[in-house]
This record gives structure tokens, sequence and C-alpha cells, in this order.
């Protein structure tokens, strides 16, 4: 069994949230810490996008889009995934962004202009594959967002593949999403650079 499927059968499991209390009980301090800034950072990134946050229960998440997320967090966790110059990686936490339309590679906010996609290529749904066309005619593409911990994972789907993920009164799970309320005709999310994140010249 790949982890990609093994990180989805623990998250389905009924016992989840117990035995992610216990993950970080054992967890170093500084390394929950750390971890659980990067998650806020992550989440104000998406929030400065206009989206709404919510927690929601992974099960509610679409299976292509559940196994997409886990897929990219699972190498970046392994260190097999593709990443920005910047070298993110699980034992240094910091919001990192990955795609639908780009497997395997992760980015720091800094460089989320790799995960760019040729003008023209950024109206493919990245559930069912439909080209959609103009955004006035109602066959605009939806450019969505979901967070697991310190990682966003953008999305973009059709009107008819939109995910119709609901709020979980409590407790939360894992899984964060955005969606923005209308959709955004060809474009996709771009998540903004930290502003208080400037290098200095050496």
């Amino acid at each position: 069994m790949t982890p990609t499927l093994v990180l989805e059968q623990l998250m389905l499991h009924p016992r989840f949230n117990e035995l992610a209390t216990l993950t970080r009980a054992i967890t170093p301090v500084g390394l929950v810490d750390q971890t659980d800034r990067a998650t806020e950072d992550a989440r104000q990134v998406m929030a400065a996008e206009g989206h709404g946050v919510k927690s929601v229960d992974a099960s509610s998440v679409p299976g292509w889009l559940r196994l997409g997320l886990l897929d990219v967090y699972a190498q970046w966790a392994a260190g097999t995934a593709d990443t920005c110059r910047h070298q993110p990686a699980v034992d240094r936490p910091m919001p990192v962004i990955a795609a639908a339309w780009r497997p395997g590679l992760v980015v720091c906010p800094a460089c989320v202009h790799l995960t760019g996609l040729p003008r023209g290529a950024d109206t493919t749904c990245d559930a069912c594959g439909h080209q959609c066309g103009d955004l006035a005619h109602g066959d605009g593409i939806y450019a969505d967002m979901i967070q697991l911990g310190p990682l966003i994972y953008q999305y973009g789907t059709c009107g008819d593949c939109r995910p119709a993920i609901t709020a979980q009164s409590s407790p939360p799970s894992a899984t964060q999403t955005a969606e923005p309320a209308t959709p955004r005709g060809t474009g996709r999310a771009r998540p903004a650079r930290p502003h208080n994140r400037r290098r200095r010249p050496r």
C-alpha cells in the first residue's frame, strides 16, 4: 500500500482525531509550535486571497481531491517532492503551496509563480478534464484551495465538479478548505507573498 493510501486510511478512521492528539503529545514541543505557526500562516495566506476558511471532515472531501492533496503531502514529507530553490521541508515548518496541475511540486509562498500555467492552459477542470469555456456563459473555472497543516493545495474545477464541502461543527479535522463565492473565470488561486519577509541584500 502506498504512503498516500495509508494517510487516507488514517484520516478516514473514526479515531483519527484521537491518534492526532497522541501524535502531538509525543512530538517535540518546538516542532509542534513551529508547525502550528506555519499552519496559521498558511491560513492567513488563504484568507488574504479573499477565501472564507472553514474546517471540514476528510470524508466530505471528494476522493480525487483528497488523494491529490495527500499524495503531494506524502511526497513532501518523504523528501521526494520537487521543491523551489528554498527547499521547504517538513522538519522546517513554513507555509508551502502545491497545485493539482503540478503534481509532486511544493514551493514556498515567494516561489508560487512556479505553479503557474501557460496562458490558455488554465481552463481545464482538475477533476474531470473538461475544458471550461466562457464565464459569461456559465462555464467558468472555479479556482479553490484546500489546506492540510502548512500545505495549501490549489485546484480548479468546472461547475459540475466543484466540491460541495460543508462546514463541520466539531471537532475540527486536519483538513481546511477555502472556496470563493463565485467563479474566477480562467484564473487560478495565487497565494500572496508574505509582506514581512524581505531579503536583505548581501
